[in-house]
């Protein structure tokens, strides 16, 4: 059922704002924040008290290949050779030194120095997603780790963290020392902002997180358990298989990614971070080939299976390197396996506009939902980039489209319920047609009986008594020796229109005279009888494919137009009949009856009109299309067709 426009911009407000809300929380008016200058953050402007949290951005100093800590630059000493300067967040991946582009791996140090603010004693900072393994120490004092650094992939232990680490300022300047190992990962450095703020605000913002994470987990959860339901007790439509399937991929991604703070942690913390990592890139990497085959089970006609195919190939090489390759390996075919999703988003949403331009159910939802997918994912990989400056909104993106998916559901489930209605009634009024059609012909039954049971007694009866009585007659004058010549001949004639009396009786009842190699009696003695009774000229042509036509449903359509002629005989007043009965280019036997008289509207149609509607059951019986119309020079129309592939030969 096409969806009007009516709904279309409810529909893109509400999914308008199912994605902004969670991003509301993320604006926040005030002044500029500082930014890092040649190694210094002056923050003796700012209050953390009233300003907020800080990002300890900008140019921090940097020496390449080199794990220096506190005692390397102290006051006195031969202070390290500083490579340059390099903006946090960001990485050494194409820094120059030497003329060439450093790698992506390797291991370096980098120092800040902090002018603090006045108001508080304690501040905390938050190291966030550092892709790597890490050591911060401020003003001498080891303040955060994660993993362990080393010189090499085999002496390094890579651990992607969330760490919220306070300390203990006078107001006197701090010393961060940072140290970075990646032989794990493609960028080595600083790809989310440090954040400095005033103790508890930190957490906050990091039970934020994981409440927005466990709301759109557990919605996606229960979304996914319900469809599951659905599917156990309807397993013929597997979309609601897939769509469950889709949520809990879902649910394992959100709970084990960055993009939550690693929701998982706050049930277990034992488990392995790099099995955490590792498993939500496969959900990331599988979401393609289960919502494919979604789609292609919503709308088979235009989804083709090729595309699912190059899915399922993509997925299943990626796990088999997710489980045998280093993680290095493992993160340069992820930088591929994400710009193939863009071209498979757009194949989606291509054949989503060739969906909703058909105006198939659901179609519009998940069009939405792709394009805000679509959106967010731009948004994501840029950032991840490095392009652009933002926040990862993937997990927003995915619930968007969950929500479009589970709406399409709905909109497919209530337009099967109000067809299954709509059927209902339709049943309900042709069962009720249909009864009282059957108490209407067995009236006619009684009526027809009665009439049969007059003709015999007045008509045939009569006659084989007359015939009786003179074969009496004679066999009293030939006891006699009486010429019965004259009796006998009169005794043939009454036999004689006693047998046509019978014949016509029985060719009422069944029309005896035709071929026996066909499936039906012939229309030319129809067309004979009625012309001959009723006076008006019949034309009667057909155009067989077989020679008989062994047609199954023939005798039906020699009934419908026994009464098709019945019928204008009686009430049309027609001077001319014209009955074709002919086999059509599609395999379509079509029987035609017109007729040049007044007109359906000018009949003097008897009460009821039960023989038109016997006429129109009769086509139902045998899956036929019946239909009454207007001829454009006067009269009236009548058409039944039917298909040939019902007939034994295929042909009609």
């Amino acid at each position: 059922m096409p969806m009007t426009s009516n709904f279309r911009a409810p529909l893109l407000a509400a999914l308008a704002l199912a994605l902004l809300l969670p991003c509301l929380g993320c604006v926040r008016k005030g002044q500029q924040p500082p930014v890092a200058t040649h190694g210094l953050l002056d923050l003796s402007a700012w209050d953390a008290g009233r300003d907020g949290p800080v990002k300890l951005d900008g140019q921090w100093e940097f020496y390449w290949g080199r794990l220096l800590g506190p005692e390397d630059f102290k006051a006195g000493g031969a202070s390290p050779e500083m490579t340059g300067y390099l903006a946090f967040p960001g990485t050494w991946r194409g820094f120059a030194l030497g003329g060439l582009p450093l790698d992506g791996t390797g291991q370096a140090t980098f120092r800040l120095r902090v002018l603090p603010g006045p108001g508080l004693e304690k501040l905390a900072l938050r190291l966030f997603n550092i892709p790597a393994a890490y050591r911060l120490w401020a003003n001498e004092k080891l303040l955060a780790t994660s993993g362990v650094v080393g010189n090499s992939a085999e002496t390094e232990t890579a651990h992607r963290s969330l760490v919220l680490a306070e300390l203990a300022t006078d107001g006197a300047p701090l010393e961060l020392v940072l140290q970075i190992s990646n032989h794990n990962f493609r960028r080595g450095g600083v790809l989310d902002s440090i954040v400095l703020a005033a103790p508890g605000r930190l957490g906050l913002a990091h039970m934020r997180a994981w409440a927005w994470a466990i709301f759109f987990a557990g919605s996606l959860l229960v979304m996914g358990v319900y469809h599951f339901v659905l599917y156990s007790w309807r397993n013929k439509d597997a979309s609601t298989l897939y769509f469950g399937l889709y949520c809990l991929l879902l649910v394992g991604y959100v709970s084990t990614s960055d993009s939550s703070e690693w929701m998982i942690n706050l049930f277990s913390s034992n488990i392995n971070p790099l099995f955490l990592e590792r498993f939500s890139l496969v959900c990331y990497v599988l979401f393609a080939s289960i919502l494919y085959r979604f789609l292609r089970i919503l709308y088979p006609k235009v989804f083709i299976p090729f595309i699912q195919y190059l899915c399922d190939v993509r997925s299943v090489l990626f796990i088999l390197i997710t489980v045998f390759q280093p993680s290095l390996f493992v993160y340069n075919t992820l930088h591929y396996i994400i710009l193939t999703s863009f071209v498979f988003t757009g194949s989606v949403i291509f054949m989503l506009v060739i969906c909703l331009r058909r105006g198939y159910d659901g179609a519009l939802f998940l069009l939405c939902g792709s394009i805000i997918l679509c959106l967010v994912g731009v948004n994501d990989i840029y950032c991840h980039l490095g392009i652009i400056k933002s926040i990862y909104l993937i997990d927003v993106g995915m619930y968007a489209f969950v929500l479009s998916q589970a709406l399409a559901l709905a909109q497919r489930f209530s337009n099967a319920f109000t067809d299954v209605e709509l059927l209902s009634l339709d049943l309900q009024r042709e069962m009720d047609e249909r009864n009282q059609l059957e108490r209407e012909i067995v009236n006619v039954s009684e009526e027809e009986r009665r009439r049969l049971s007059h003709d015999l007694h007045d008509g045939l009866c009569q006659q084989l008594t007359g015939a009786r009585l003179r074969c009496s007659v004679v066999e009293r004058g030939l006891a006699k020796g009486q010429d019965a010549f004259g009796d006998l001949a009169g005794l043939s004639t009454l036999l004689e229109e006693s047998v046509r009396h019978a014949y016509d009786l029985s060719r009422g009842l069944w029309p005896v005279e035709r071929d026996p190699k066909s499936a039906g009696p012939p229309l030319e003695e129809l067309v004979r009888r009625v012309g001959e009774s009723s006076g008006i000229a019949i034309d009667f042509s057909q155009d067989l494919g077989c020679a008989p036509c062994v047609h199954q449903h023939l005798v039906q359509l020699y009934r419908i137009a026994q009464e098709a002629m019945a019928n204008a005989v009686k009430h049309a007043k027609p001077s001319r009949i014209s009955l074709t009965l002919g086999c059509g280019p599609e395999k379509k036997l079509t029987l035609v009856v017109s007729d040049d008289g007044v007109g359906r509207a000018g009949a003097a149609r008897s009460k009821g009109g039960l023989g038109l509607r016997i006429m129109a059951h009769r086509a139902r019986v045998i899956g036929g299309e019946f239909s009454i119309s207007d001829a454009r020079m006067g009269g009236t129309v009548v058409v039944c067709t039917v298909s040939c592939e019902a007939a034994p030969g295929g042909e009609g």
